[in-house]
């Protein structure tokens, strides 16, 4: 296997533990042979990570880590297969606007590094100004604040809320096939 600067999982079947585990190496993405157990957010893992930073999906399925908060350079990338796409956005409300975005793309098929680490335009995340990040962080806290007292009171109502809020959780069931014309 030719290594290089593009992102790729490789996976190991076994450690100490006797679960298998992941170790992650830089190869060709032409190479796309990324077993379909590996999920999204195994992917995502991958990825290195600005702490101000973030992760999002571009329209063309690959995955992009930024770093931030104000300009939004993209420091890493992987192709997701369609599969993946479809657990990122499972996790989130349903759009019919997102589900045509996302229909039929495949994001191992982008290839060129330029391709990977060049963002379409239809994906950038919004740049921030020192004003704009502050009402941004303030917006998140209040956010934050009234999802913790939501929680609290459905605890108290009995809710199992380990459960309703569990992180990558699908909330929705997005159809991401080519649709086929006639």
């Amino acid at each position: 296997m030719e290594v290089s600067d593009h992102v790729h999982l490789k996976t190991s079947p076994t450690a100490t533990s006797g679960r298998p585990w992941f170790t992650f190496k830089y190869v060709t993405m032409s190479d796309q042979d990324i077993p379909k157990s590996v999920s999204a957010r195994a992917a995502m893992s991958s990825l290195k990570l600005d702490s101000m930073g973030l992760f999002d999906p571009g329209s063309d399925g690959v995955l992009r880590s930024f770093d931030g908060p104000y300009k939004h350079n993209v420091i890493d990338a992987i192709g997701l297969s369609p599969a993946q796409i479809k657990e990122l956005l499972d996790a989130q409300e349903w759009s019919q606007e997102t589900e045509d975005r996302y229909r039929g793309v495949d994001g191992r098929r982008v290839t060129d590094r330029k391709a990977l680490f060049e963002c379409p335009e239809d994906s950038k995340p919004r740049e921030h100004t020192e004003e704009s990040l502050k009402i941004a962080m303030e917006e998140t806290k209040e956010k934050n604040r009234k999802l913790m007292e939501q929680i609290e009171k459905e605890r108290s109502e009995g809710v199992d809320v380990d459960a309703k809020y569990a992180c990558g959780r699908a909330v929705s069931d997005y159809d991401l096939s080519p649709r086929v014309t006639q």
